[in-house]
C-alpha cells in the first residue's frame, strides 16, 4: 500500500487497508500470516518530515520451539514511526545524531509504502519463544519423534563430554 504525497498539503491524513491473501510475502520462512492483516492509522506532516500513527490487526503461524507444531499468533500492534527524506536525513548526518534520530525512516518525497511497515509490526509482535502449550514435552533429541504423541524408549541421559575421562576412572575401580 502506497500512500502518495504529491500535494503539498500540510497537517493529516488518514488511511486504511485490509490485505488480501498473498499480498503480503515474509522473507523469514518460519512466519506466515494465517488472517490477512488491516492497518489503520494517520499521517501527519510537518515540513519535510512524516509521522505515522497507527494499529496493525492480524494473526501469523509460527514453529512450536519445542515440538514444532504450528501455534497461531494474534497480532494487535500500535506503532509511531517518523520518517524524513533522504536529503534531510542527509543533511543530519553531517550534525550530530541524536537518540531520536536513530529511529527515523527515510522515504521518498512523493510518497510512502505502508507495506515494509506492516510486515515489520507483525514479525516484532511474534513473541522470542513460543510454545504450543506449558505441558509440551519437545521433540526427542535421538529418534526425533514428538514426545506429546509417543513415548519413545531412548536413552535420554546426556553425559557432558569434560566429565568423560572421571566416568572412565569410575567405571574400571568398579
Amino acid at each position: 500500500m502506497r500512500i502518495e504525497l504529491a500535494t503539498p498539503e500540510q497537517g493529516k491524513r488518514s488511511f486504511a487497508h485490509k490485505y488480501l491473501a498473498g499480498e503480503l510475502v515474509f522473507e523469514d520462512d518460519r512466519v506466515s500470516i494465517v488472517e490477512p492483516p488491516a492497518v489503520s492509522g494517520e499521517v501527519r506532516q510537518k515540513g519535510q518530515r512524516l509521522r505515522v500513527t497507527g494499529i496493525v490487526l492480524g494473526s501469523v503461524q509460527v514453529e512450536c520451539d519445542r515440538c514444532l507444531k504450528p501455534v497461531g499468533v494474534a497480532v494487535d500492534s500500535q506503532f509511531d514511526v517518523e520518517y524524513v527524506t533522504t536529503e534531510d536525513y542527509q543533511a543530519q548526518q553531517a550534525l550530530e545524531l541524536t537518540e531520536a534520530d536513530l529511529n527515523l525512516s527515510i522515504f521518498d518525497s512523493e510518497g510512502l509504502e505502508i507495506d515494509e511497515l506492516v510486515k515489520e509490526e507483525l514479525l516484532l509482535a511474534v513473541p522470542d519463544h513460543v510454545i504450543c502449550g506449558e505441558a509440551c514435552k519437545g521433540m526427542c533429541a535421538i529418534c526425533g519423534v514428538d514426545k506429546n504423541s509417543i513415548d519413545c524408549e531412548c536413552e535420554t541421559r546426556e553425559v557432558d563430554p569434560r566429565w568423560s575421562g572421571l566416568k572412565q576412572l569410575v567405571n574400571r575401580k568398579s
